[in-house]
């Protein structure tokens, strides 16, 4: 009754009875601390669940029946770190893993059987009046994912978003074992992250002046320190101290958070604060439209390379072990064939046209988060197909690039030239695109496609066709919310739900195992543990 559903669940005889007092004992001997926590969260749903008053206890309990065990011994080495067991029999609960993000995730696993439980099964009433269940029935699991890469990319730079917002998606991405955040933070529309070496833009690139309003009053701390609602003017940003809160928060629930600064174009935010660093002078405002814009960096400057490292450096000490996501995508073509500048460098490097100058331009940048700050870096795919990353010695390839394909045919291309790929492929996994024909022609334009359940339920990140020897490369996927389309809170969950958990099954469990029927049985009964919002 698991989603994503479980590698091996099998029901076995008997049931386990919850007593008034239950114990939860910690013989986690690789992090106890982070079992501590697991355990935290893990006493706070049984108290709901069962009416039990839980404690929590250091040590191996030896043959104490009625007790619950977190372990990290006799876990099968094949599980790999994310991998776990539970074993519930009618002495004991056992939540075994070899690593924390096991344990964690069997933490989740383990909630969403009490919440089925609850759901389905006869309660009774609790010390305070409250449903609860008297017992769990019996079962084993194993289980581990398919792909390490399972993660999800907000946009809030089109939209902004309150950091209650963020925290709640980082839970639920949590729960279905979703272990990355791609944020987007910067784009033509504004730029929602604090650079301190850099105040203008914030001060000038988080601010769009399009008759708007901020979506909500008084939701995003965010918005309110940094400005708050301005008649007829809309944005906001994310403070550094707000960022390394959220990074931490997401760091014990498994959630590695990618940002996302994107070069060399979609910049008119940062060129609005910043019109230095432009191949013409402007004027340059943040852009209250969609749509492919004038928004790039001069390629033939070196201060904008000085910029660009120096931002950088921040955001690599804001996000601590992450990979630096670059874009790399949608550059209007033109802005540096009009460029003398640019034109000049050019002739100097022997670069035969704008693709080879972007590859040049990349490289100098992925060169300084590779070498200096010791990271891996992601670029769109475009890069691929305009033979801009090649992976020969020298180039964003080669070693630390991740490709993320977004057009059909990219991740396929990129893995094959050897390179690692995250496929996300719109067709696919594009939460902005409506869910049915009829609510695409009620208020979706019409370019955009329809994307059922059903639809995301049958992905599968490996390319049709992609020779089994480059399979090793295709790391996952990310499902992506663009939000040009998507102004409000309400809005954002009606996008995402419940096509998630679709999602979160397609990247976890075997394709042997998928039966959409039974998943939406599944759905049905799991949805509300992880759905806090009704769309409006």
């Amino acid at each position: 009754m698991i989603i994503p559903k479980p590698l091996v669940e099998q029901a076995q005889d008997g049931d386990f009875s919850f007593a008034d007092e239950l114990s939860v004992y910690l013989a986690f001997q690789k992090d106890p601390g982070y079992s501590f926590f697991v355990a935290d969260e893990l006493s706070q749903r049984l108290r709901v669940a069962t009416g039990c008053f839980v404690t929590i206890r250091d040590g191996d309990p030896g043959d104490a029946h009625g007790v619950i065990v977190l372990t990290d011994s006799d876990t099968p080495d094949d599980l790999g770190e994310e991998g776990y067991t539970i074993t519930v029999t009618p002495d004991r609960i056992t939540l075994s893993a070899s690593h924390n993000a096991g344990l964690f995730y069997a933490g989740q696993s383990f909630d969403q059987l009490l919440h089925h439980q609850r759901s389905t099964q006869n309660t009774t009433a609790g010390r305070n009046g409250e449903s609860t269940i008297p017992s769990l029935p019996c079962v084993t699991i194993q289980d581990k994912p398919r792909f390490g890469w399972r993660g999800f990319m907000l946009d809030s730079a089109r939209h902004f978003q309150s950091t209650e917002l963020i925290v709640q998606l980082i839970d639920q991405l949590a729960a279905l074992k979703l272990n990355r955040l791609h944020w987007h933070l910067t784009d033509d529309q504004g730029w929602r992250l604090e650079i301190l070496g850099y105040p203008k833009l914030t001060s000038v690139g988080a601010w769009r002046s399009n008759g708007q309003s901020n979506p909500e009053d008084g939701t995003g701390r965010a918005t309110r320190e940094q400005g708050g609602r301005d008649r007829g003017r809309y944005g906001g940003y994310y403070t550094q101290e707000q960022v390394r809160e959220i990074v931490a928060y997401a760091k014990h629930r498994q959630v590695t958070i990618i940002p996302e600064i994107d070069i060399p174009s979609h910049n008119l935010a940062a060129l609005a604060a910043y019109p230095q660093l432009a191949c013409h002078d402007g004027p340059f405002e943040v852009a209250s439209e969609w749509g492919l814009l004038d928004g790039v960096y001069c390629a033939g400057q070196d201060k904008t390379f000085t910029f660009l490292q120096n931002v950088l450096t921040e955001v690599a000490r804001l996000f601590p072990d992450a990979p630096i996501h670059l874009g790399g995508d949608e550059r209007k073509p033109g802005t540096w064939d009009s460029c003398p500048r640019c034109n000049a460098l050019r002739e100097r490097q022997g670069l035969s046209d704008e693709p080879a100058l972007q590859k040049w331009f990349m490289d100098q940048v992925a060169g300084h988060i590779h070498t200096t700050l010791g990271r891996r870096s992601i670029t769109w795919g475009d890069n691929i197909d305009a033979g801009g990353i090649d992976g020969t010695p020298g180039s964003p390839g080669s070693p630390g690039m991740i490709i993320q394909g977004w057009v059909d045919g990219q991740a396929g291309k990129s893995a094959q030239q050897g390179l690692d790929t995250i496929n996300s492929t719109n067709d696919w996994v594009y939460f902005d695109y409506p869910q049915t024909p009829k609510e695409h022609e009620a208020s979706y334009p019409d370019w955009m496609k329809t994307l059922s359940t059903e639809k995301v339920y049958q992905f599968d990140p490996i390319p049709q066709g992609l020779d089994p020897q480059f399979h090793h490369h295709i790391l996952g996927s990310e499902a992506h919310l663009w939000t040009e389309f998507v102004p409000d809170e309400a809005q954002l969950y009606h996008q995402i739900m419940p096509r998630l958990f679709a999602f979160s099954e397609a990247l976890w469990s075997p394709i042997a195992h998928r039966d959409y029927e039974d998943f939406t049985r599944r759905l049905s009964i799991q949805q509300p543990l992880v759905h806090p919002k009704s769309p409006a």
